[in-house]
């Protein structure tokens, strides 16, 4: 289990008179109010305190891409270098092309990556997760209980966990997503 660093953990450290606070990728997860609080208290996250690897999230990786991963935790992902693969479980037949850049193995609480498909490889899921889409390029259409609802290039749509839907477009589209958490069972069409 990841330690969670509230707020409250980081005022208590700094009344200890610790200004440094052990936090490895992957072990901790820092809350956004502990990282305000230690910026007004002048207490930093000591990322690079790695005391065992991440450990690997149940979600396969899909695609290829070229990252730069620093000792402080952050990930940097080439976006020319991004590669997307195929993405089975849309569906046999479906050319849903899909990569993920960031994931649990990155010590990241979520996902993140690219999935592009056409109006032919539009297919249905189920949400076991939170999610967040950015839409790059043309345009996202996403059914559920009989409406459609449809987001174009530079629309954030955010889909919550449990919701059964269909993901579609009516010709091209391609997202930028982002799930939570990185360790998803997976989606059950």
């Amino acid at each position: 289990m990841k330690r969670l660093i509230t707020g409250a953990v980081v005022a208590q450290e700094f009344a200890l008179g610790r200004t440094r606070i052990a936090a490895a990728p992957g072990e901790c997860v820092i809350t956004p109010e502990a990282w305000t609080k230690a910026f007004e208290l002048g207490v930093t996250f000591d990322r690079s305190a790695i005391t065992a690897p991440p450990k690997p999230d149940a979600t396969p990786t899909q695609g290829r891409s070229t990252r730069e991963v620093d000792a402080s935790g952050i990930v940097v992902v080439r976006g020319e270098s991004v590669e997307l693969t195929p993405f089975a479980a849309a569906g046999a037949g479906k050319k849903v092309g899909m990569a993920d850049l960031v994931t649990g193995r990155d010590g990241a609480p979520m996902t993140a990556g690219i999935m592009s498909y056409s109006r032919e490889d539009s297919f249905a899921w189920k949400l076991d997760y939170d999610e967040v889409d950015l839409v790059l390029e043309g345009v996202l259409q996403v059914t559920i209980d009989g409406r459609v609802l449809e987001a174009k290039a530079g629309d954030v749509v955010y889909l919550p966990k449990g919701s059964a839907i269909v993901f579609g477009t009516p010709w091209r589209t391609k997202v930028f997503y982002v799930t939570y958490p990185a360790d998803w069972a997976g989606g059950a069409r």
